[in-house]
């Protein structure tokens, strides 16, 4: 019991972690992302195990085969189920959904929770096949879900911005197509064996690589963002340049945060830290008001302005 909540809960873990990381510059609610994360684990895996053993029964007994049904329901009824946290996010929190990184982000997060749980009951069902489950699905296969559930939240934040409800509604039908294609090619090379399983791993690994490659790509796209809004900050007095330059590059901000850490203690590493998020959500606003974004307005960039004078006052006594 207890080797196989850790054989899915560790990686697990450093998938998340990593995954959240990749999100540099302005991290998502820790709120949102457990919200996320529990989503998948726990109601979506038991809704579409309830989904799918009420079609399996049927499609087992009919023309279409027991085969087809084992890996073809599956997809059809986890993908869509998944994708409903992601919709709601993108319905009610877009203020949290910036665009395709936070997408790629909470549907990795909800693939993560997902897995996780699902892992386990394998890994529970089968004690006497651990090792061997563990390597397959937590670490060959162990991006799969995340993979798949990215391929809608990527498709939700390129429309973000775009008010055209059919172009939304499309983008969000072939990022769900997408991830019910590829969850479906998964299954059904599984049937092959070892060259299946190969053949099957080419292909996720091929779109983790490409889903990676357009998270960077929407990295550089939000520092270009905060270099671009920011800069009049600095030219009105609300940042200083050497603040600005924090701001605009990780790895400085991080360093001055630990810096401030080590040197002044906890308190005035937090305004550190909040001037640092409170910029980058100004940066942000700045961005979505020229996309003509209704869920912010002049009164949000004038109170974020206004607070981050008021903590710079507040740092410098």
């Amino acid at each position: 019991m207890v080797a196989a909540l850790l054989a899915a809960a560790i990686p697990t873990a450093v998938y998340s972690v990593l995954i959240w990381w990749l999100d540099r510059y302005e991290k998502e609610p820790l709120w949102l992302i457990v919200v996320a994360f529990v989503w998948g684990s726990l109601p979506a895996i038991g809704i579409s195990l309830l989904f799918e053993i009420v079609l399996e029964i049927p499609l087992a007994a009919s023309p279409v085969g027991p085969d087809v049904a084992a890996w073809g329901v599956s997809p059809l009824v986890e993908e869509p189920i998944k994708a409903l946290a992601l919709v709601a996010l993108f319905l009610f929190m877009r203020q949290e959904f910036d665009g395709v990184l936070d997408g790629i982000v909470y549907g990795s997060l909800v693939g993560f929770g997902f897995s996780m749980t699902e892992n386990l009951l394998y890994f529970l069902h089968y004690p006497s096949n651990l090792g061997a489950l563990f390597w397959v699905r937590s670490i060959f296969f162990g991006l799969n879900h995340a993979f798949f559930t990215s391929l809608v939240g990527m498709a939700l934040g390129a429309v973000r911005f775009r008010p055209e409800r059919a172009l939304r509604f499309s983008a969000l039908s072939i990022g769900l197509a997408m991830a019910i294609l590829f969850h479906a090619l998964h299954n059904f090379a599984t049937r092959f064996q070892l060259p299946g399983l190969f053949a099957s791993w080419l292909v996720q690994s091929s779109g983790v690589l490409v889903v990676l490659a357009i998270a960077i790509l929407a990295w550089r796209n939000e520092r270009n963002w905060i270099e671009q809004e920011l800069r009049e900050e600095v030219s009105e007095g609300v940042l200083s340049e050497e603040e600005y330059a924090e701001i605009s590059e990780p790895g400085l901000r991080v360093r001055r945060q630990f810096h401030t850490l080590v040197a002044e203690g906890w308190g005035s590493y937090r305004q550190v830290r909040r001037l640092h998020h409170l910029a980058t959500k100004l940066a942000f606003c700045k961005t979505q008001l020229q996309m003509a974004d209704q869920r912010h307005t002049c009164d949000d960039r004038d109170r974020l302005r206004a607070q981050i004078v008021a903590l710079r006052r507040v740092m410098a006594e």
